[in-house]
């Protein structure tokens, strides 16, 4: 199973995103590939929204994409593949990403005093049409559900050969100090990583704005985040600042609840 190195924990705590080429083997690449395509021939997808709880909505001025929900025992999923898909397999793609996360728990516990919660999750498949971007944002929101969100994750699932130069559709990870906007009086600072399939990075949530890239191919991803445990001062937090969604923090009440006993799962 993919595993990343304490070299590659240490780049991310120090700098604030890894990139890690070749996580995936080329097998199974092409794998969740075709998974990506079956899953749109049988309608799973859906145009791809902006926003954090209400606020969602759909914004082709700043996001044209597809995407698709995923996670263990979505019915959805299910009625298409069963439960034998590459996803659900054993070393599959859940049984790697659990482990991927658990690899993440320590830096967690460092960084903030919180742990990760596999049951929280978050994770998805995105596809770009030729033409398809997405413009500069942050994954993480103060006063929104997304808050939860520790470590942002992306594996590129396009085929080999792939041209970074003629197909474009670069994921840029800007370092300027800013959040959703360049700051007034400062320089454009960022690094652009090519859509190489099998190539993993992770960045912190709250940290990293980034962007995709125009692209002039279809471009193939999963996308996820990997989410701290619910705490008592997080619903409070949510309702401070006036935008929180009630119906958000309702949920995230009852996940409060359910965690003492160890079985929320609401993102899923």
């Amino acid at each position: 199973m993919s595993q990343i190195s304490p070299a590659h924990i240490e780049t991310l705590s120090n700098r604030g995103y890894v990139v890690i080429p070749n996580f995936l083997s080329r097998e199974l690449v092409e794998e969740l590939r075709n998974d990506i395509l079956g899953l749109r021939y049988n309608g799973a997808f859906r145009e791809a929204k902006i926003g954090q709880d209400s606020t969602n909505e759909l914004n082709k001025d700043i996001r044209i994409a597809e995407t698709c929900f995923l996670g263990r025992n979505r019915p959805e999923l299910i009625k298409i593949y069963g439960d034998d898909s590459v996803r659900d397999r054993p070393n599959g793609l859940y049984d790697t990403l659990d482990s991927l996360c658990e690899n993440l728990t320590d830096l967690c516990w460092k960084e903030s005093s919180t742990l990760l919660d596999k049951s929280l999750t978050e994770l998805l498949y995105a596809y770009y049409p030729s033409g398809g971007f997405y413009r500069r944002h942050r994954d993480a929101i103060p006063n929104s559900a997304s808050v939860l969100r520790k470590y942002s994750l992306l594996i590129y699932l396009n085929r080999d050969g792939w041209d970074g130069k003629k197909e474009a559709g670069q994921l840029r990870i800007h370092l300027d100090g800013g959040g959703d906007e360049l700051p007034p009086g400062v320089k454009p600072k960022f690094v652009d990583v090519d859509a190489l399939g099998g190539t993993l990075v992770l960045f912190k949530s709250d940290k990293i704005p980034h962007e995709v890239l125009d692209t002039n191919s279809e471009r193939f991803a999963l996308v996820g985040w990997y989410n701290r445990a619910v705490t008592a001062s997080d619903i409070g937090n949510l309702g401070d600042g006036g935008t929180g969604d009630i119906v958000r923090v309702g949920m995230l009440a009852v996940a409060l609840a359910l965690v003492t006993v160890g079985v929320a799962n609401i993102m899923g």
